[in-house]
């Protein structure tokens, strides 16, 4: 198997099924309601909507970065200023946006993994495997702000 493999395969388990760790992060978007979804857990903490929301930005960030297209700087206060979607449009948006960039990750060139990504000092393969890295830390929120909301309207 190629590590092209192996990376959209961890994607894909971390994204859709399997994860090794608990729920997927589509298995966790299915149990969210919108009124949950846009509920703060705490003042000035993000909602479930923003951080999947947050994913969504950077998962087409990352699928369109090429050698004509820069990945954008980071900018934490441009991350979190989009307009909120509405959830059920962001998960459907959100669930294509996965399934493209899982397909560009599983596709990708194996000899272009050591190229330098365009506007960063590292390369594809700490790109790609950062794009998992990053899904999971996320579900990881999404996760514990849905089983706080959840254990407040007991």
């Amino acid at each position: 198997m190629s590590q092209t493999q192996r990376i959209a395969d961890s994607y894909r388990a971390a994204t859709v099924k399997g994860a090794w760790y608990g729920p997927s992060l589509a298995e966790l978007l299915a149990q969210i309601s919108p009124e949950v979804a846009t509920t703060r857990p705490v003042p000035g903490s993000h909602s479930i909507l923003e951080l999947l929301q947050h994913l969504l930005l950077w998962n087409e960030r990352i699928r369109k970065t090429s050698d004509s297209n820069s990945l954008p700087p980071w900018e934490p206060e441009k991350d979190w200023a989009e307009p909120p979607i509405a959830w059920n449009e962001l998960v459907s948006r959100w669930s294509q946006s996965r399934e493209r960039l899982e397909e560009r990750i599983r596709n990708f060139p194996i000899e272009d993994l050591t190229k330098q990504v365009p506007g960063r000092n590292y390369n594809y393969e700490t790109l790609f495997q950062g794009v998992v890295e990053h899904t999971i830390y996320h579900s990881g929120q999404i996760a514990m702000v849905f089983n706080i909301l959840q254990s407040r309207s007991l």
